[in-house]
């Protein structure tokens, strides 16, 4: 591939954005105080520019108040609060999904 003067090269280590219907599903926010379980859904919220949380047992709100959707980013998946601010970016990493709460660090996995 030719390179034209002033475009950028191209880039092999391009960061994957996931389809949100592969996302789908119930997680677990799992932290040193407990576990946190919430349905990421299909459900679209147009307000916050994200996908749906279901935190039927209340742990998401306790943990990160104001989250209502999530959605896929380039470097993980983003919670959101309605007005479309990144409430908490769970980073990728070697070990899966990975933040800091005010509770201390915290992991995002499939349960």
């Amino acid at each position: 591939m030719t390179q034209l003067h002033g475009e950028p090269a191209p880039s092999s280590g391009s960061l994957r954005l996931e389809e949100p219907a592969t996302l789908v599903g119930r997680w677990i926010i799992a932290m040193q105080a407990g576990d946190c379980a919430v349905n990421f859904t299909v459900r679209r919220i147009d307000s916050a520019n994200a996908w749906a949380v279901d935190d039927a047992t209340g742990c998401l709100t306790a943990l990160v108040p104001g989250v209502v959707g999530w959605r896929p980013t380039p470097d993980g998946i983003a919670l959101a609060s309605a007005d479309r601010r990144t409430v908490v970016l769970f980073a990728t990493g070697a070990d899966g999904w990975s933040a800091t709460l005010s509770g201390g660090p915290a992991t995002l996995r499939r349960g």
